[in-house]
């Protein structure tokens, strides 16, 4: 079985569509997206009906449940507050109902999917998190796999013996042995904050047992346009143009 998990799409419609040509011709049964497909971006409807039109499953990310719960607002900066009541105006009431029933986590061919941290946090970064309780975390749970987002970066956490691994992935896959546990922070399609700025997904092979970071290129200019005109915030327009290209 090949899993693409894709997060973090912000609501960037023209990196997710990148990001879904890229996956169709990939050789993957399933997409998984781990939240937070709304915010910063000037297209949060188009995204949401997307993902509903081609069935893909999805767990709550923070931007979704700030959107639906105000006491988790609260600690949004001022700028990022002013994208999403700016993505709210820009969606539909369906589709602000929808994102209402998401769940805080999901299980799929014995691994796990949330947004923020397991077990089922949605607002927690997973760099944060000390080592002690990630170990008490992962060993609590059944699952070996756990897929994060989050935090718009790579990175490989293997639970080894007495510690704790990290593994940067940006160019090559890795090969997940069977007798450890992991937690797998999986980059952002629609805003990558880990100096590319292409979109980024992450392929999981469960039968090779390994996670394949792929990434996409889009028409920037044209989503910063379209972000100007839907008032969205600068910055979050000069962070996609930010980082250089891999090559």
């Amino acid at each position: 079985m090949r899993i693409a998990v894709i997060s973090d799409i912000h609501s960037n419609m023209e990196a997710f569509s990148a990001v879904m040509a890229d996956i169709a011709i990939a050789g993957v049964d399933q997409v998984v997206s781990l939240g937070d497909n709304i915010g910063y971006g000037p297209e949060p409807e188009q995204v949401i009906l997307a993902l509903k039109r081609q069935r893909i499953f999805s767990v709550m990310g923070n931007h979704e449940r700030a959107l639906v719960d105000e006491n988790f607002l609260r600690p949004f900066n001022p700028q990022a507050k002013k994208a999403l009541m700016i993505n709210r105006q820009l969606m539909s009431q369906a589709s602000i109902d929808y994102l209402s029933t998401l769940p805080l986590f999901l299980v799929h061919h014995g691994a796990r999917f949330v947004h923020g941290a397991p077990p089922d946090l949605v607002d927690r970064y997973i760099f944060k998190e000390k080592t002690t309780c990630l170990l008490h975390t992962m060993d609590a749970l059944k699952e070996k796999i756990c897929f994060v987002g989050h935090t718009h970066e790579l990175m490989v956490y293997e639970m080894v013996p007495g510690g704790v691994k990290k593994k940067n992935f940006t160019k090559s896959r890795v090969f997940l042995a069977k007798e450890y546990k992991y937690i797998i922070n999986t980059g952002s399609v629609g805003q990558p904050r880990d100096g590319y700025n292409e979109a980024n997904y992450v392929v999981w092979d469960s039968v090779e047992n390994t996670i394949e970071p792929r990434f996409v290129s889009y028409d920037i200019p044209k989503v910063i346009r379209k972000m100007k005109k839907a008032g969205i915030p600068i910055q979050y327009a000069l962070l996609l143009k930010k980082a250089g290209n891999r090559y």
